[in-house]
């Protein structure tokens, strides 16, 4: 799944239980949903990184434990 489409379900997921949240203004709700994307996706895509790089590192801090490359 793109991380795009995983945000929105994120976002779907949310405003589906918070429904309340949504203003009343079409236009004042897509900047919403515009900001909660770029905020959420900014921060996914940090962890992401932060996980892919410890794994890297755990990787090839084990180098001489039976790795086969």
């Amino acid at each position: 799944m793109d991380k795009d489409m995983l945000i929105v379900e994120y976002l779907r997921i949310y405003f589906h239980s918070h429904p309340e949240k949504v203003p009343e203004n079409p236009d004042e709700a897509f900047k919403l949903f515009q900001k909660m994307h770029k905020k959420y996706k900014a921060k996914y895509i940090t962890e992401f990184k932060e996980k892919s790089e410890k794994y890297v590192d755990r990787f090839f801090d084990g180098k001489d434990k039976n790795n086969y490359y």
